[in-house]
């Protein structure tokens, strides 16, 4: 399997403050990550179906004041979080977080 590249590849990843943290492109784009927001599209099995791709979790449940336990490098293509609600599968490949900074 073909490993899938962002645009742009990181240059750096800092935590900007309890509930967020920024990746910085190599192409100059700069962008800032909410915890609850990455949480709120978690792909992980508990959180969205695999065949319909439904969120099975309301966003409404998800707190706007969600953390970080840890997050992890995924190979060189992806971020693993493990949030304080529990959720702590769910890959976020660079590509959908390059996506999701451009908006």
């Amino acid at each position: 399997m073909r490993e899938r590249l962002p645009a742009a590849a990181v240059q750096n990843i800092k935590q900007k403050n309890n509930h967020a943290f920024t990746i910085e492109w190599s192409d100059g784009l700069v962008g800032d990550y909410r915890l609850s927001d990455l949480q709120k599209c978690c792909p992980c099995a508990n959180c969205t179906d695999e065949t319909t791709g439904k969120r099975l979790v309301d966003e409404k449940s998800i707190k706007h004041d969600v953390k970080a336990i840890r997050i992890v490098s995924v190979g060189r293509y992806a971020l693993r979080v493990q949030f304080t609600s529990g959720c702590s599968t769910g890959i976020y490949d660079f590509d959908m977080l390059y996506k999701m900074a451009r908006g």
